[in-house]
């Protein structure tokens, strides 16, 4: 076996033929890396001149006294069950990058775990706790507060019509789609690299809300510009003219309903409940005309950011404004997205991160509980792996371990 670094042909050449490929693992992510002005390395193993494992390699931007972190992004990508060439990988990137005046390297292999249903709850299927022993043997420390997602929650699309799928969901998330579709009439659209600040205004405003670090508008239009049509940005609209006319079309059938009901007392309780659905209608005309002297005729209520690469289609960040979670956006942009994963072949749809599902009270999670609406099952990925590549790791940890029981 021979360590080297890779062209990006050869890299990509290698990682678009495995089955653990995944848009971090590419030549489109080392662009966007590289745009913010870290260094990216792209290394791998050979055997006989043949490529048989590889990796993205970039720094994370944190350091300590000047030593380095870099990160294998959902890497490496290899066989895991080889163990010899899992240690000859690691060992020659640790030198790599100790060379280069690193401290630590990271990885969270982009493998599953253990097989889980939509509970959460253990099934036959794959069983990779013997990698992670593995790794833990061969010097690697399990990183529980890793960068990246470990917890997902995915929808298996392989051999499905996106009818199908809709009747597999449950029936509430079938109904906000249809009202989204039937009632609302919402309209979605991707945006163009010149709409990004309207996404960011969206993101940001459910970042504020919800207390989590929301990116960059740097970095959505960095991924833009690299992943091309690998990436796309979606926003549902609520039309209000069309809603208007769509609730006074509603309204006038319901009129019609009531017209042929006959003076019969028996009649008096469905005459009652059509003209109570009659008075929220128009309370709902009300808001909206209210909403579009306010706000413009045309208004977003959600958006998401999708990565459409190799045979799997992940929902990496979304955006909602609170205000107008009753018209049910996230659920017409989910939809139109499994519609579309299902048309165009894809194996699975990654809804992405959700909180670790053997904790009871993260079943409450909504959404957990949100995600699970349109079918699927958790998706536990190995986790996140640190290794030591400088002697001060030693160091840095019993500082961090110092720093912590100063906060209790």
């Amino acid at each position: 076996m021979e360590f080297t670094t890779l062209t990006e042909k050869e890299f990509m050449a290698f990682v678009n033929k495995q089955d653990t490929k995944n848009f971090f693992q590419t030549a489109m992510m080392k662009e966007r890396i590289e745009k913010s002005g870290l260094a990216v390395y792209l290394v791998g193993v050979k055997e006989k001149g043949r490529v048989i494992g590889a990796s993205l390699l970039a720094e994370t931007g944190a350091s300590f006294l000047g030593k380095k972190n870099y990160e294998a992004y959902k890497g490496f990508i290899l066989d895991y069950k080889n163990q010899e060439l899992v240690v000859f990988m690691t060992k020659k990137i640790a030198q790599f990058l100790k060379d280069k005046g690193a401290l630590r390297f990271f990885i969270d292999p982009y493998i599953v775990y253990v097989s889980r249903n939509r509970e959460g709850e253990i099934t036959t299927g794959v069983d990779n706790q013997d990698v992670f022993s593995y790794l833990k043997q061969i010097g690697y420390k399990e990183n529980k507060q890793g960068a990246q997602v470990k917890w997902c929650y995915a929808l298996d699309i392989e051999g499905k019509s996106s009818e199908t799928l809709f009747n597999e969901m449950q029936q509430n998330t079938r109904n906000c789609i249809n009202k989204t579709i039937y009632k609302y009439k919402l309209e979605i659209e991707d945006l163009s690299y010149d709409d990004l600040p309207l996404f960011k205004k969206i993101t940001e405003d459910t970042s504020d809300r919800r207390h989590f670090a929301d990116k960059s508008l740097q970095y959505y239009q960095e991924m833009y510009k690299s992943f091309k049509e690998d990436v796309v940005f979606k926003v549902v609209f609520l039309n209000c003219d069309t809603f208007i006319n769509t609730t006074k079309e509603e309204i006038q059938e319901i009129k019609e309903k009531i017209g042929k009901l006959s003076t019969s007392p028996s009649n008096d309780k469905k005459r009652k409940n059509l003209e109570g659905d009659i008075a929220n209608f128009e309370k709902r005309i009300k808001e909206v005309e209210l909403l579009k002297k306010e706000k413009g005729n045309r208004i977003p209520l959600s958006c998401g950011m999708f990565m459409l690469y190799g045979e799997e289609i992940v929902y990496l960040f979304s955006g909602s404004y609170i205000e107008y979670m009753h018209f049910f956006g996230q659920y017409r942009i989910q939809w139109e997205i499994i519609k579309y994963a299902a048309d165009h072949h894809y194996k699975r749809y990654n809804f992405y991160g959700i909180q670790d599902i053997t904790k009871v009270e993260n079943k409450q999670d909504g959404v957990y509980k949100f995600k699970k609406g349109f079918g699927g099952y958790v998706l536990e990925l190995l986790g996140s792996f640190s290794y030591s590549v400088s002697p001060l790791c030693s160091f840095y940890d019993v500082l961090k371990k110092i720093k912590r029981l100063g906060r209790k």
